[in-house]
């Protein structure tokens, strides 16, 4: 392709161009890896999806060049196959709608765990728990905005996706859990020993 053709190519045209000239592909090793760069249905996906197949490209080009370097045949069928389950266990693609939305929901409720739990340390202090609350609401959001929303909604395939869903909730959503049964604990204490 004509330099001048490419650069008036839209972006997905451009990666598709870019993956569509790749050795690789021209060669048939793509298409024997069989990890989905000869579906026909690109039309219907956008930028984010092409830029994961081209990802798996580049994880393709690189693990036939370990196999190369190691003396193995990748004209060899068997091989080829073997790397392709290689490629396709690092997940399928998805369009940013299937990353945005799981971090949107993670983030919601996230700021409804800290709303809560810090909600809790306002009736632990005989203040209101709906100010408190609110701050809650605001550290949650802070932390949702800051760490959890753009870590998930930036992933490329659905197990990435649901990894760091995992993680989040680990690590920011079991924080709240503490900062929330604390609380309760604490409520508890004084309801009992300090009325």
């Amino acid at each position: 392709m004509k330099t001048k053709e490419f650069e008036n190519l839209d972006e997905k045209g451009k990666i598709m161009a870019s993956l569509y000239a790749r050795k690789n592909y021209l060669n048939g090793k793509y298409t024997a890896c069989n990890f989905g760069i000869d579906n026909s249905a690109y039309d219907n996906k956008g930028t984010f999806y092409l830029k994961t197949l081209r990802m798996k490209a580049d994880l393709a080009d690189k693990l036939i060049a370990e196999a190369e370097s190691q003396g193995k045949n990748t004209e060899d069928l068997k091989i080829l196959k073997e790397i392709g389950e290689k490629i396709n266990a690092a997940g399928t693609p998805i369009n940013i709608s299937e990353a945005v939305a799981p971090a949107i929901m993670a983030s919601l409720e996230l700021i409804a765990f800290y709303g809560i739990a810090v909600g809790i340390w306002g009736l632990v202090l005989k203040q209101s728990f709906l100010t408190f609350g609110f701050w809650g609401v605001i550290a949650g959001f802070l932390v949702s905005l800051l760490f959890v929303g753009p870590v998930i909604a930036s992933q490329r395939t659905k197990e990435q996706v649901n990894k760091m869903l995992y993680g989040a909730g680990s690590m920011w959503g079991q924080t709240a859990i503490i900062i929330g049964v604390l609380g309760l604990i604490a409520l508890a204490v004084r309801l009992i020993f300090f009325r």
